[in-house]
């Protein structure tokens, strides 16, 4: 039996011109290709700051610049129905590390983005992919990976990962699972996120694994901590941590009809 690597969220398709109310104790995903019409690449273009110009024309490829001016849009254009403002009066701050957040704190919306690259068939023709998370109050991280990403597993481990994790990723022959390291690691990911922090802290000190369960309760950097594993697809992990021991109430959405 194949392995499942997170829960399996419902998700939910919305009609044109609905838009989902977030309560005080839901987090709401979003999930969808980072692909823009050429009108909403207009508009695209006009909404970047001048630090995500600067990002957006950094980026070496025609794919990369669209996978990175879609997520601003499609964030920007969340934001602006959570919060009720206009979508060019959404003003956005980031701090040293590079973490995004509201100017204002007055709506008290947390919010975090994440992206991959998902193949499309046997050919190799991918598609990037944008997953964003909103929540009210908490600190928010959220993470995603490709479950067929490779990569040199057995350093990363050895690097990263407490002794649990290692266990936890490793099989009685002694071979690792690259599905289950990419599991741990959207979990590091993900609570790195939520402290701003992203990689920068010390990742083989906290044990982050929970092998019968795709849902865990820790404490780290002087506070409290919930996270969520999240199986996107057959190809994809994901994992969300937020503040707070506090279940919250996942949401998750595939649409967007209601997105101009």
């Amino acid at each position: 039996m194949k392995e499942q690597y997170g829960q399996i969220p419902d998700w939910q398709q919305l009609e044109e011109d609905t838009h989902p109310v977030l309560g005080d104790a839901e987090v709401h995903l979003w999930w969808f290709p980072l692909k823009l019409s050429p009108i909403q690449t207009d508009t695209a273009l006009t909404l970047l700051s001048n630090i995500q110009r600067d990002r957006y024309h950094r980026r070496k490829t025609a794919e990369r610049k669209q996978s990175y001016l879609a997520g601003r849009y499609y964030l920007l254009n969340l934001l602006s129905h959570y919060t009720a403002t206009p979508v060019k009066k959404i003003l956005l701050a980031y701090t040293g590390l590079n973490k995004p957040y509201l100017s204002g704190k007055e709506q008290n919306i947390e919010f975090n983005f994440t992206d991959t690259n998902v193949n499309q068939n046997t050919e190799g023709d991918c598609t990037s992919y944008g997953l964003f998370a909103f929540c009210k109050h908490v600190a928010i991280g959220v993470d995603i990976e490709s479950l067929e990403r490779s990569a040199n597993f057995k350093a990363i481990s050895a690097s990263r990962f407490s002794p649990e994790e290692q266990d936890f990723v490793t099989g009685i022959d002694g071979e690792l699972n690259s599905q289950r390291c990419l599991a741990i690691w959207t979990r590091k990911e993900a609570f790195g996120k939520a402290i701003g922090k992203g990689i920068n802290f010390k990742m083989n000190a906290l044990n982050l694994s929970s092998p019968n369960s795709h849902e865990l309760n820790f404490s780290s950097h002087d506070d409290d901590w919930r996270l969520t594993q999240i199986q996107i697809t057959d190809k994809v992990i994901s994992c969300i941590t937020h503040q707070g021991h506090q279940a919250l109430d996942i949401k998750a959405f595939k649409s967007v009809n209601h997105i101009p």
